[in-house]
């Protein structure tokens, strides 16, 4: 037993004692690596955060679109409208019926942009008596639109607020949206791979005397591969440490210059959310640099 400690305590100290020497003493041929290593992680962690914020915010807008509006006529009398709720709510797209009289109207008119002056200009209250109609997805609105707009109480120079074109554009918007920052993501992600392992093969390179002269005494795999592995992860560590605080950095000051109004831009966005993707970041770093190391290592020993 006491022969196996004084291997592991030497095996340890020689894999991580020497990576640390080691890595401490080449950090200039390591610094490309730690460059390219923390730019990477740091547009994985922005793209995850901003897609999370994206999907936030296509529920939160699709959410708004899948509110159908049905306008009431002045003239529509009590039996119509209590006709008109029964009916949306026997439909399985239904999920609710709100009844907004013209007073509810007019102050709501009174807190959107353009509106007040409208509101002002007319002698009489111009915005008419509705139901809001939430369906259940924004693909239902149309079924639901076709059923009531011909139907009696309701106004029939503006039955609904559908408008078939703006809702196809809305789609197109936030699919095309989707695409594009589906495909920037993945060409950084894979210009930042290529430029951690090409600076990571050249720090290995750096010290082919080393392997060379390890490989003709004999030593095993795991004593030659090891220490530039644990380096490697030491870079992951360091480069992933960095990335989060940037991260971080860059949402508390994304949230601080929105105060109000960022909260609806991007909604979900918190501090919370940060330190969360940069503890993920430090967990990330340590594989990546690791594999890379390995990865890089392995075609260095086979050329």
């Amino acid at each position: 037993m006491r022969l196996l400690r004084v291997i592991a305590r030497n095996a340890s100290r020689y894999l991580f004692g020497s990576a640390v020497r080691n890595w401490l003493r080449n950090f200039g041929s390591t610094a490309p690596a730690l460059g390219s290593m923390t730019l990477l992680l740091l547009l994985v962690a922005l793209g995850g955060m901003a897609g999370l914020v994206a999907r936030n915010a296509y529920t939160a807008e699709a959410k708004d679109a899948s509110v159908l509006h049905i306008y009431l006529s002045d003239n529509a009398t009590t039996d119509e409208v209590i006709a008109l709720e029964s009916r949306l709510r026997s439909q399985s797209d239904v999920r609710s019926v709100v009844y907004v009289s013209k007073e509810q109207a007019l102050a709501r008119a009174q807190h959107r942009p353009g509106l007040p002056d409208l509101a002002n200009a007319a002698e009489e209250n111009p915005f008419p008596a509705s139901l809001d109609v939430q369906v259940a997805s924004i693909d239902r609105v149309s079924a639901v639109d076709s059923t009531m707009r011909s139907q009696p109480g309701v106004d029939s120079s503006l039955p609904t607020s559908y408008d078939p074109g703006a809702y196809r554009r809305f789609q197109q918007v936030l699919f095309g949206a989707a695409v594009v920052g589906i495909a920037f993501l993945v060409l950084l992600t894979f210009i930042a791979v290529t430029v951690t392992a090409n600076s990571i093969r050249a720090a290995v390179l750096a010290r082919a005397d080393e392997i060379g002269i390890m490989q003709l005494v004999g030593a095993p795999r795991w004593m030659v591969r090891g220490p530039f592995v644990i380096e490697g992860a030491l870079t992951g560590v360091a480069a992933g440490f960095v990335a989060g605080v940037l991260a971080v950095v860059v949402s508390i000051v994304a949230i601080r210059a929105g105060a109000t109004t960022f909260a609806q831009l991007a909604p979900g966005l918190t501090i919370q959310l940060a330190l969360a993707t940069a503890l993920i970041l430090v967990v990330v770093g340590p594989l990546l640099g690791s594999v890379s190391s390995l990865a890089s290592l392995r075609r260095q020993m086979e050329s």
